[in-house]
């Protein structure tokens, strides 16, 4: 069974996403009721987003989920 992250494909554009429409980390973070710790770290890499979340940014960015995000399938039976 395949374990699936989703990923942000370009931190730059999804940063450039969140300014173009005019929002701070703080008020996307507000709209998506998340953290704004959390969206910071989003923008750094540093976390990936839950596709919960993700799909919450992309209905607040007015965006399709295919613009900003990709999901990355692990087969965990290659972990071993």
């Amino acid at each position: 069974m395949a374990n699936r992250t989703v990923i942000i494909k370009n931190l730059d554009e999804f940063i450039s996403k969140i300014v173009e429409k005019g929002f701070s980390y703080r008020q996307l973070a507000e709209k998506i009721k998340c953290s704004q710790t959390l969206i910071t770290l989003l923008a750094k890499g540093e976390r990936n987003p839950s596709p919960e979340i993700a799909v919450n940014i992309c209905k607040a960015l007015e965006c399709k989920f295919d613009d900003i995000f990709f999901i990355k399938g692990v087969d965990k039976s290659q972990l071993k």
